[in-house]
This record gives structure tokens, sequence and C-alpha cells, in this order.
């Protein structure tokens, strides 16, 4: 009888211990931030955004220029005249850049955001880590490296999406390798 209860107690705890589902995020530049940081605007600067964003590929997300540095992503509103991006240091930094465009950019041929397919601008990791989109192309080991985290760590790879719960490997300082479980997703 105890070892029949036990079972029935092991089945039971299995289906109540779960993976948590990588929660999937849309940064909302322009309204709708109940569950973000709160933007505020530090700078305003004239500049230009000439493409598509290199670490988001979303329609309104720009990579733009202003006083010689490159501002990437950039957000441009839609159905705006086009003439302003705003800039945001990371979906958990509020502080922004505020781009007054000397043209107003066309957007017509950016690539629609596919959370199914586009890697997102930033990840939040299980432990507590948080994640940016690398600025350019890099490869290590023959991986392409995907993130640079704010523990000195990256994230390279290709990212698991196969399960509800998503995975990247993760490179430490130290050279060693393993296998993460991204928490949270910014687009």
């Amino acid at each position: 009888m105890p070892r029949a209860l036990m079972i029935i107690l092991a089945i039971l705890y299995s289906f109540s211990v779960k993976a948590q589902d990588t929660e999937l995020k849309l940064f909302r530049p322009f309204g709708g931030t109940e569950q973000q940081i709160p933007l505020i605007i530090d700078k305003h600067l004239a500049g230009e955004c000439w493409q598509q964003s290199q670490r988001i590929a979303r329609e309104d997300a720009w990579r733009c220029l202003a006083q010689g540095q490159v501002f990437d992503p950039c957000f441009i509103k839609k159905f705006s005249d086009n003439t302003e991006a705003l800039c945001p240091q990371s979906p958990w930094v509020g502080r922004s850049v505020l781009l007054k465009l000397n043209t107003a950019a066309d957007n017509s041929q950016h690539t629609e955001l596919d959370m199914s397919r586009t890697y997102p601008w930033a990840v939040e990791l299980l432990g507590g880590e948080q994640c940016e989109a690398a600025r350019q192309s890099e490869t290590i080991e023959n991986l392409p490296v995907r993130y640079y985290c704010n523990d000195q760590t990256i994230l390279m790879g290709h990212l698991q999406r196969c399960k509800a719960e998503w995975t990247i490997l993760k490179r430490d300082a130290a050279g060693r390798v393993t296998t993460v479980t991204v928490k949270k997703a910014w687009f």
C-alpha cells in the first residue's frame, strides 16, 4: 500500500512540475508600456536612418546615425510622418534618444516581424542575466555570436525554439559552454 501511494504521489508531482514557457515580449516604444520600463528621452538629436535594424527584424525598427554614433534599434511610429525615431538603450533601461530625421524614413521594404524566425533584440535568461543582440557579425568555434550578456558571457549558436522553453548555448569567460534557458525574449 505505501509503495502504491508513493507511485501515485510521484505521478501527481510530475504533472505539477513543468518547465516555464519562454515569455515572448513585444517592445512597444509608443504606448502600451504597462509591462515594460517607461521610456525617458535623455537627448534630442538630428540624425538619419538609412536601413532596417541589424539587431531586430521588424518593420518599424531602424539603424540610425547621429553625431557620429550608430543607434540600433530605433523605432519609427507607424502612421506618422516618419521624421522621428526613438532609440531606447535597452528593454530594461528607459533612457532613450529621440532623433529628428532630416528626411522621412521609408520602411516599405522592411521585413515584417516573425517571432518564429526572427532573433529577439534582447533576452533574459532563467538565472536573471540580461543579454542584448550582438551589434556585428562574429563567430566563436564556428558558431555565430548572438548576444552579449551583462555578466560578461555570450550566447552563441542557434536559438532552440522546438519546445515552449527556448534554449541557447552560453559561453563564459573561461570558455566553458553550457545550454541555458531563455526566460523572456524581447522583440
